[in-house]
């Protein structure tokens, strides 16, 4: 079975709402205390979210829409703008609002409901297979670990939910590139509440209980120490391609037993396109090829050409203003 991939034009604004955020995620971003802060964002979620629907009874966590500036105003507008100390916190929550880099990934219009964004990034109604692709190359690193903690939380619930209703699973797989810089380690002992311990944890359940819900996860990463041994753990099938750090090479030595190990000894001479292929899919450890891809549908990510570049044997043409107003925002960037 062949699937083919369908270009539908230009890529869309990648849009992760505030109003998706539950309240653990609130507390990450404005790194709110336990004590004082965290419990003035529940109590002006729980608001929120029951004034913008009518007064239903919905708890803090449930994703519904409210309007983003007037819960900050809420949390501005109450005791804790009388204390000091939370002098801090509210400059936090300020900035977020004012952010335009995070503001048009955040912000949303009514409109905007949890059935289309689950169309928009799981899959719609039309039964055909679909794939969605999140470039985060760019995006703003104060934000980042959050926005991809809501997205993987939202859809792991949502499949959840699919199987309770239905009964059936909704076959998903979510594939993080650079794992290593999302589903990071952490040290278990520290009670702080930060977007990247919530990030991993996330990842950590789906890797524990995504299969029974029809999400399964594929990591890639260079650097496999530096992943949450929890998710790691989890992993059922490797393909190792050539790894060159010791503390990296040790580190997946430990994921098979002393009497396969011997083949994990050419992990650091493996050629391009070789790797070693082992777990769940294959009885035993074995030597693969990678297929060649035709020119046009490889990745962009050859070595750059310093000699032939520096030697004048290839052309590079430069013009800093076109991407001066990209990255500046100005209106000579859009025409």
């Amino acid at each position: 079975y062949e699937v083919k991939i369908k270009e539908d034009g230009d890529a869309q604004q990648l849009k992760v709402p505030s109003w998706m955020w539950n309240s653990w995620e609130w507390a990450s971003i404005t790194q709110a205390s336990a004590k004082t802060q965290i419990p003035a964002i529940k109590k002006c979620l729980i608001e929120q979210r029951k004034e913008n629907n009518n007064n239903r009874n919905y708890d803090e966590d449930t994703p519904v829409f409210f309007n983003q500036n007037e819960f900050i105003a809420c949390i501005i507008n109450s005791d804790l703008s009388k204390q000091e100390y939370n002098r801090s916190f509210l400059m936090r929550l300020d900035i977020l609002q004012k952010d335009s880099r995070v503001k048009s990934v955040i912000d949303s219009e009514q409109n905007q409901t949890l059935e289309t964004w689950l169309n928009d990034y799981i899959c719609n109604n039309e039964n055909n297979p679909s794939i969605t692709i999140i470039d985060l190359s760019l995006f703003p690193s104060e934000i980042l670990f959050l926005v991809v903690s809501v997205m993987a939380r939202i859809i792991f619930e949502a499949h959840h939910r699919y199987k309770k209703q239905m009964g059936k699973t909704l076959p998903t797989v979510l594939v993080v590139d650079e794992a290593h810089n999302l589903i990071k380690r952490y040290e278990t002992e520290d009670d702080n509440i930060s977007a990247q311990r919530l990030c991993t944890q996330i990842f950590e359940k789906i890797a524990k209980e995504g299969r029974k819900f029809g999400v399964g996860l594929v990591l890639a990463s260079q650097r496999p120490s530096e992943l949450s041994q929890t998710v790691l753990s989890q992993c059922n099938t490797f393909l190792l391609h050539r790894i060159v750090s010791d503390r990296d090479q040790e580190m997946v030595k430990k994921l098979v037993p002393d009497t396969m190990g011997g083949i994990l000894n050419e992990l650091s001479v493996l050629p391009s396109r070789k790797a070693i292929l082992m777990g769940w899919a294959t009885p035993i450890p074995v030597l693969v090829e990678m297929n060649e891809l035709p020119e046009d549908q490889r990745p962009k990510s050859k070595d750059p050409k310093f000699w032939d570049v520096w030697i004048n044997k290839e052309q590079r043409e430069i013009d800093w203003k076109k991407i001066a107003n990209e990255w500046q925002q100005c209106k000579e960037a859009n025409e």
